[in-house]
């Protein structure tokens, strides 16, 4: 073989071609050659490269595990839309409207994204969407969410070599912990009248648990124990995911009130027992703080605020109120929970003292 002469190669194998004039990147790597319908050969460009080796190496790698090359120009947004389909269109199980239009609202943050390649998009890419902290915690959580299931989808139907996603992370400290705890004086008032204001119940299962409010609305009624006394589930942090909360012993006859076995929520809209929606809890909320004679603003999260500082108040270890809210602690080296673990929790929780009024 004459010296600098490439090797032909085997037949079907694909084609290194270097393009006539000055160019940046002469090498062109065509594959997938076929005769189309008026007698042509016809090809895919799989990329266009600065030397004979890149071409050859890209070319190798699409050998040892070839892909449709056509799928590599889809954008952001065509992937998107391809996963949103399958998702939430096709799906094996259901989704609340709030899920979807969260989702649609982290995919319009993701604008600088939408025309682009998704096989040229990397992970500083996705981080300074990121790094734009003027989002709240919370949104940045969505869009990391999406980000991380499009990539896989794209990576599923290799649409992509790499998920760049994985690489990416929220640097914007939590900012949904601040809050104003209940007084002695209010938590009496939502005892006193939790027979005759409706929803007052839950108001004390938020304050005595600490789930955040969407926590406790998507919680499966699957996921609550009334023989171990105990629910799981969770949002948001990885420590935050999969937690599981004793029922403390003097909420357990106000669990067992929405506690409904046929139904696949806790808690249900009073009107047409359909999954409860954060802004129609929200007005069932103010009204039972209304109805109960308390003055302060408070929000649902204040409840989680409440029962944080009840447990620190009560004695309560550190690790043991990192776990039960799901905050991330470096003393916290499992994640799954054992039956010392959980006594450990219930131990803790029962520290509260809970003083109902006569």
């Amino acid at each position: 073989m004459p010296r600098g002469k490439a090797m032909r190669r085997p037949n079907g194998s694909g084609t290194i071609v270097k393009l006539s004039g000055k160019r940046r990147r002469p090498f062109e790597v065509r594959v997938n050659t076929r005769i189309n319908e008026w007698g042509y050969p016809a090809y895919d460009v799989l990329g266009r490269f600065g030397s004979r080796i890149d071409a050859d190496i890209a070319l190798a790698d699409f050998n040892k595990n070839p892909f449709d090359v056509k799928k590599r120009d889809m954008t952001f947004e065509e992937v998107y839309h391809a996963w949103f389909k399958r998702k939430y269109e096709n799906p094996a199980r259901t989704y609340s409207k709030s899920s979807i239009t969260c989702t649609r609202g982290a995919f319009q943050k993701c604008a600088p994204l939408h025309d682009r390649k998704i096989s040229e998009i990397r992970a500083g890419d996705m981080q300074a969407i990121l790094d734009d902290h003027s989002l709240s915690h919370a949104y940045m959580e969505h869009i990391t969410n999406l980000l991380h299931q499009v990539f896989k989808y794209a990576a599923e139907y290799d649409i992509i070599d790499k998920d760049y996603s994985q690489y990416i992370k929220i640097t914007k400290a939590e900012d949904d912990e601040a809050g104003v705890p209940f007084t002695k004086e209010e938590l009496c008032l939502l005892w006193k009248n939790v027979d005759s204001v409706p929803y007052t119940d839950t108001v004390l299962i938020l304050t005595y648990t600490g789930w955040r409010i969407t926590e406790l609305l998507t919680m499966h009624t699957a996921n609550i124990s009334l023989t171990e006394w105990t629910m799981t589930g969770g949002i948001k942090t990885a420590a935050g995911k999969n937690r599981v909360v004793p029922i403390h012993s003097g909420i357990q006859s106000l669990v067992k009130r929405h506690y409904k076995p046929d139904s696949q929520l806790f808690l249900t809209n009073p009107d047409n027992n359909k999954p409860l929606t954060k802004p129609a809890y929200y007005k069932l909320f103010h009204a039972v703080i209304s109805g109960c004679g308390i003055t302060t603003r408070h929000t649902p999260h204040d409840c989680r605020h409440t029962f944080t500082s009840l447990l620190d108040s009560a004695g309560a270890n550190d690790v043991c109120i990192d776990r039960l809210v799901g905050h991330a602690s470096k003393s916290l080296t499992k994640k799954t929970y054992t039956h010392k673990d959980i006594e450990e929790l219930r131990e803790a929780v029962e520290l509260i003292q809970i003083e109902p009024p006569e």
